[in-house]
């Protein structure tokens, strides 16, 4: 076995990172993003989050994947107890239950969930011929509609979407048969217009009308549109910065902050960084399908996918071709939350990549001699330091 650091994926989670921070830079004046002293600014409390995340991979990254098998059912089954308890005890923010509040800090049980549910899904199919079963699809998606139900009910839509394209990749991955996974989805579409009428919350349903009826007002989302066009190609004059600006977009350097990356660096600075999310996904990826040891390819698809989907979902409702969801932008939105648990992402890929793990094929175990077999694609391969 050998080990060694994908250098391309640290750099890509701290060139975004950096991104990040320099929105919150760029949006200093205004002031819902500035406090009333230095110590109650954004820009540091983000410093400080960016700090501890990459501390945080690195330190994620150490140890042996196998270690958080075998703990990931008991973070598991301790989440699901945080989610249950926000439903009673939590800080309701905008309507939702989703933070606990610990002194000046708020967490977001939600985020710690997405990892935790991908590692013990990993552990439920890392050895599971019965995937191939209908049957066998039973505790895959028991795991995974647990906690997709206690999201929900903060509510939380936008998080929640995010486990049905997780749980089909890594049940494709483990070897489940197509027809399944098609009923799977054919199930999900017939359940949606229940789940419209029954359980979304009237501002929830406001915000698919507001996308789907363009006669509707969709103050965030329009506003979000117009800061992302006005930044042209190589982003908005510097002397039009400030809250003498006409665009002002609700939240933005939450949910909406490539609305920022777009205004301030304009079509050259919001490319680079799509092209760094490119860069990360196609070497996570990689790393995926070098892995023979099912357990590491299991949760470097889901983990992978599980950004993925995120980073679509919030760039389609930043630029208003996906209605409001309300997630973050992975590495690059603020809340410690949210880059902490990217981090823990980005340092389990990070960890599966250090293990290098042999290819054995039948025909070489047949033949009494075994072939060492370090695939890289060939596509892809000039994406490595």
């Amino acid at each position: 076995m050998t080990t060694r650091l994908n250098k391309t994926i640290v750099a890509c989670v701290l060139l975004l990172a950096g991104v990040g921070l320099l929105s919150l830079w760029a949006q200093a004046p205004p002031q819902e993003l500035s406090g009333a002293s230095i110590t109650q600014s954004v820009f540091l409390k983000q410093a400080t989050f960016v700090a501890g995340a990459v501390a945080l991979m690195g330190l994620t990254a150490l140890p042996h994947y196998q270690h958080f098998r075998r703990g990931s059912a008991f973070l598991y089954a301790v989440l699901c107890v945080a989610l249950l308890a926000l439903l009673v005890m939590g800080r309701r923010t905008r309507g939702a239950l989703g933070w606990f509040a610990l002194g000046p800090i708020n967490v977001q049980p939600a985020e710690f969930m997405k990892i935790a549910y991908v590692l013990t899904l990993a552990r439920v199919l890392m050895y599971g011929r019965q995937v191939q079963r209908l049957s066998g699809l039973a505790l895959p998606l028991a795991v995974t509609a647990v906690p997709a139900a206690l999201i929900l009910l903060q509510p939380d839509l936008g998080t929640t979407l995010l486990f049905i394209p997780t749980l089909m990749a890594m049940l494709y991955t483990a070897g489940a048969r197509k027809r399944h996974l098609a009923a799977i989805i054919l199930v999900l579409a017939i359940a949606a217009p229940v789940g419209y009428l029954t359980v979304l919350k009237p501002y929830q349903k406001n915000r698919l009308v507001a996308f789907w009826f363009t006669d509707v007002p969709n103050y965030q989302q329009d506003q979000s549109v117009m800061a992302c066009a006005s930044g042209s190609f190589l982003g908005r004059d510097s002397t039009s910065s400030g809250v003498s600006m006409p665009i002002y977009v609700p939240d933005r350097h939450t949910d909406f902050v490539y609305s920022i990356v777009a205004e301030e660096l304009g079509f050259v600075g919001s490319t680079f960084v799509l092209l760094l999310f490119a860069v990360y996904f196609t070497q996570s990826y990689r790393i995926a399908h070098q892995s023979r040891e099912p357990f590491g390819r299991l949760i470097a698809v889901g983990l992978t996918t599980l950004l993925a989907t995120q980073t679509l979902i919030n760039l389609g409702m930043t630029l208003g071709v996906a209605p409001i969801t309300g997630v973050t932008l992975p590495f690059v939105s603020y809340g410690g939350s949210s880059l902490l648990s990217c981090a823990l992402a980005a340092g389990l890929v990070l960890n599966v990549a250090a293990r290098w793990q042999p290819g054995f094929s039948s025909r070489d175990m047949a033949g009494g001699s075994v072939e060492i077999n370090n695939f890289q694609p060939q596509a892809v391969k000039w994406l490595s330091f």
